[in-house]
C-alpha cells in the first residue's frame, strides 16, 4: 500500500524518490492495461479509511507476500464490499469501483491486482528492502533492551511519546483527537516500512499497530551513485568484499542481511566475518539463534580513516 501511495504521489517520499520516479509512469501504464490496478489505486487514501481486508498485518517477522496475499483471498466477499463502500460514503462509487464490487469474485480481482503490482513494483527489490527492514528491527530490540521503550520511540518521530503513569503505560500521539487513549489490550506491533510512511493504526485488524520509517532506507535508492568517502582507503587496505562489509554496518546486522544487501554468497560473508572479527574490526553477539554483528571502536576508527576525515 505505502508503494503505490507513493507512486501515485499522494504520499511524499525522500527517501525512495528515485524508486517512485523510475516507476511512477508504469504504473500509469499498468492502470490503463489493467483496469483491476486502477481500482485498487482509486480505494487507497494517504489519509482517512483504507478498506482493512487489502492490508492485513503480518503474522511474524519471517511472514511472506503469498502468505499476505492468502490472507486477502480469504476475506468474505460482502465484508469486502462493505469495507470499499465505507471509502466512498456518502459519494457515487466510479463506475471501475461498481464494476468489480459487482463481479462474482470482487476479492480475487483485488487480490489480482496486488499480485501484479507487488511483481511489477516491489519484488524485483524485495531482497535489499527486506535486509533493511530486518536491520532496522535488531537495532530497534538493541534500544529496547538499553533505553525501554521510550528510547524505541523517540527514535521513531518526534511525535510519538511512551508515558506510564498510575493507570499504566500509553502512547501519546500527537495530532490524534484522543492521543492519550492509543494503547489497548493485546500488545503493539511495530511495523517498518522503506517508503517514509509513520502510521499509527488502531481500528481492529490493525490494533495498537504502529508503521514507520525504517532506518537505513535511503540506502536501498540513492539519488546519484556516489561512493562511500572511506571506501577509497579501506578497500585497498581490506579489500573490495571485506570494505563493503564493514561499510554495510550502519547498525547490528546478520549474515543473512549482509548476504542479501550485497549480493555475496553466505559462505563468502562468513568467511570475512570470521577475518573481520579475528582482526578486532568486527564483534559478534548471539541472539536466539542468530549471530548479530557490530563494528568494534576498531573498526569504527578505520571508516574514519586517517585524522578522522
Amino acid at each position: 500500500m505505502a508503494a503505490l501511495l507513493v507512486l501515485s504521489g499522494r504520499v511524499t517520499s525522500w527517501t525512495a524518490r528515485p524508486w517512485a520516479d523510475r516507476h511512477r509512469e508504469r504504473l500509469r501504464a499498468l492502470c490503463e492495461a489493467e483496469p483491476d490496478v486502477a481500482t485498487v489505486m482509486s480505494v487507497l487514501h494517504a489519509r482517512g479509511y483504507n478498506p482493512d481486508f487489502i492490508a492485513p498485518p503480518p503474522t511474524g517477522s519471517t511472514s511472506t507476500f503469498p502468505q499476505d496475499l492468502a490472507a486477502v483471498r480469504r476475506t468474505p466477499a460482502e465484508r469486502a464490499r462493505q469495507e470499499v463502500a465505507r471509502v466512498f460514503e456518502g459519494r457515487a462509487l466510479p463506475a471501475g469501483v461498481a464494476r468489480v464490487l459487482d463481479s462474482p469474485d470482487p476479492v480475487g480481482r483485488f487480490a489480482g491486482a496486488l499480485a501484479l503490482a507487488w511483481e511489477e513494483f516491489v519484488a524485483p527489490d524485495w531482497d535489499r528492502m527486506r535486509a533493511v527492514l530486518q536491520r532496522d528491527l535488531a537495532h530497534r530490540a538493541d534500544r529496547l533492551i538499553a533505553e525501554g521503550w521510550d528510547g524505541v520511540l523517540g527514535e521513531l518521530a518526534p511525535t510519538l511519546r511512551w508515558r506510564t503513569g498510575p493507570a499504566g503505560a500509553v502512547i501519546e500521539v500527537c495530532g490524534m483527537p484522543d492521543e492519550r487513549q492509543v494503547l489497548r489490550a493485546g500488545g503493539i506491533l511495530y511495523l517498518p516500512n522503506v517508503f517514509d510512511a509513520l502510521w499509527v493504526c488502531l481500528d481492529e485488524p490493525w490494533r495498537n499497530a504502529v508503521v514507520y520509517p525504517a532506518d537505513g532506507a535511503a540506502a536501498l535508492w540513492p539519488a546519484a551513485p556516489a561512493p562511500h568517502p572511506a571506501a577509497a582507503h579501506l578497500m585497498p587496505l581490506l579489500g573490495r568484499s571485506r570494505a563493503l562489509i564493514l561499510l554495510a554496518m550502519d547498525g547490528p546486522v546478520t549474515t543473512t542481511q549482509l548476504t542479501r544487501a550485497l549480493g555475496m554468497s553466505l559462505g563468502a560473508v562468513g568467511d570475512h566475518l570470521a577475518v573481520l572479527r579475528r582482526s578486532g574490526v568486527v564483534e559478534g553477539t548471539r541472539t536466539g539463534r542468530a549471530v548479530v554483528y557490530r563494528r568494534t571502536a576498531l573498526g569504527d576508527a578505520l571508516l574514519a580513516g586517517p585524522c578522522g576525515h
